[in-house]
């Protein structure tokens, strides 16, 4: 069967308890009649149904700022092939899924009463690559005018924050260690290690995760290029300059404040790589970085990406 448009992108929920495809309304109707099994109620259904974000939201803006392509900062950090998938084939999430996401919008929107900065304010850039124009967009939680320039707060409700722990550094030039095939071994100078004594061991506090730290680089771009405007609106000086970034997690106790490094060669380098991927006429290549693997159990058209590549897509596919 031909497929229309409104084919494409997520068109219904899987049952939590047969986890057979069913219409929106249809998981609702059922929710409401007591879903034996189901862990879902009304409520939350109504919630999952009424948030799902608009798959042309990015598009969209980009059209009426005069670009071809729009992209926001969430779709560049998530998993290239998955989103081409997504965008081409229609698709079903179990509802608590959409539920893991809109708890923590729900304590975004408490945290985005909080009186100073500017909040949650949307950006965008438009410039060229490779010869088309494109559009990226994004909002940052919290925007702020530290004594020393711009201060990008991004909020991640969360089950697991990251934790800090000691670590063992060289002792001749304080780089970091691994355990190599020779033994521990420096990743500066590639010195081996036979006793402790030659090593310094530090207490590293908690690091925000990576994808987290390309998100706040990728708003520093944005910042960076609406400056002015944010400026502004804090009836301040451009500082011309950044103060930092940081990560806040909020798991169930107690709330994890990493900092992040800013680094707009970085950040840069990211973003051609993403757009590459993503404007390319060939489907994005699978996930191959071990840190990043975890995305695969989470994906929601994970059996068709297995199905196209021909084998499994998770852990099992670096062995």
């Amino acid at each position: 069967m031909t497929q229309t448009a409104s084919q494409f992108g997520l068109v219904g929920f899987l049952c939590e308890v047969t986890h057979q495809a069913v219409s929106f309304q249809g998981c609702l109707a059922c929710a409401q009649k007591g879903a034996a099994g189901c862990p879902m109620v009304p409520a939350a259904v109504h919630v999952a149904m009424n948030s799902i974000r608009d798959p042309q939201y990015a598009q969209k803006l980009a059209e009426q700022g005069g670009a071809e392509i729009g992209f926001s900062v969430t779709e560049l950090l998530s998993c290239a092939r998955q989103l081409r998938l997504k965008q081409e084939n229609p698709y079903y999430e179990k509802p608590c899924s959409l539920y893991r996401m809109n708890r923590g919008t729900g304590y975004h929107g408490l945290l985005s009463e909080y009186p100073e900065g500017i909040r949650e304010e949307t950006l965008s850039w438009r410039f060229k690559f490779q010869g088309k124009s494109i559009l990226l967009v994004g909002t940052p939680d919290l925007i702020e005018l530290a004594p020393d320039g711009w201060l990008i707060t991004d909020y991640k409700v969360t089950g697991h924050a990251p934790g800090g722990r000691k670590i063992m550094l060289c002792g001749k030039c304080e780089g970091e260690t691994y355990t190599g095939e020779d033994g521990l071994t420096c990743r500066d100078c590639g010195s081996i290690f036979r006793s402790k004594s030659e090593l310094t061991q530090v207490y590293r506090p908690p690091q925000p995760r990576s994808s987290h730290g390309i998100q706040v680089n990728l708003y520093a771009l944005l910042v960076e290029k609406n400056a002015d405007m944010l400026a502004g609106k804090l009836n301040a000086a451009n500082p011309g300059q950044f103060a930092g970034a940081q990560v806040a997690y909020f798991p169930d106790k107690v709330p994890v404040r990493c900092t992040a490094k800013l680094d707009r060669e970085a950040a840069m380098a990211f973003l051609r790589s993403a757009l590459a991927a993503l404007l390319s006429p060939d489907l994005p290549h699978i996930i191959d970085d071990a840190d990043e693997l975890w995305r695969c159990d989470y994906c929601p058209v994970r059996s068709l990406c297995e199905e196209i590549h021909g084998a499994p897509v998770d852990k099992a596919a670096l062995d």
